[in-house]
């Protein structure tokens, strides 16, 4: 297995490892006000978010930036719990505004940068110092993309589903959800 290879599976699953559940609640509270038919933006938000991410681990792997590992142990979560909050606006208030939309993308830029300092430790310690970063980093940020469209996919099955069967109720189901995700959030920080 190549070490793009061998990355591109450490990305993916990393992602999807249960233990860290912290990128799936962040994942599902930037993506639950959305559906099918707004796949371009999705796919827009999340390469913001892989994109910060992926600037924080080249610089990391590179030894330009470091941070204390509790402090950003704290802000990922408090990164989520942000967009929870921003999810109650737009849910209570029933619309999104393409400027609300257009900060979103800056912020998700922003928390990508934040999550990609909580891989950089784990990503260090795979490297060997005589290899070259910029394969392996490459190979598990596009894990990380895929990873993320995939549980992107499922959400919006999902929501799609509960559209359906209950049509007018979804902006409630996607409170619920929202509160939900803010609580396991809020347990996980305590």
């Amino acid at each position: 297995m190549t070490d793009f290879s061998l990355f591109l599976n450490e990305g993916i699953i990393h992602i999807l490892d249960l233990d860290g559940l912290d990128h799936f609640y962040f994942i599902i509270s930037f993506c639950i006000l959305f559906s099918f038919k707004d796949w371009k933006k999705i796919i827009g938000l999340v390469t913001a978010f892989t994109l910060g991410h992926c600037m924080t681990l080249f610089l990391s792997g590179l030894e330009l930036v470091t941070i204390n590992a509790n402090s950003v142990e704290l802000l990922i979560p408090i990164t989520i719990l942000l967009s929870c909050l921003n999810n109650f606006y737009v849910l209570f208030n029933n619309k999104q505004s393409k400027q609300q939309l257009i900060t979103t993308y800056i912020i998700l830029l922003i928390f990508g940068l934040i999550h990609g300092l909580g891989f950089s430790n784990y990503i260090k310690m795979m490297l060997f110092d005589e290899e070259s970063i910029i394969l392996p980093l490459l190979g598990f940020n596009l894990g990380i993309e895929l990873a993320q469209l995939l549980i992107v996919a499922g959400l919006l099955t999902v929501l799609s589903a509960l559209q359906l069967l209950f049509k007018s109720k979804i902006r409630w189901i996607r409170l619920a959800i929202n509160a939900l995700i803010f609580l396991l959030v809020v347990m996980m920080m305590l």
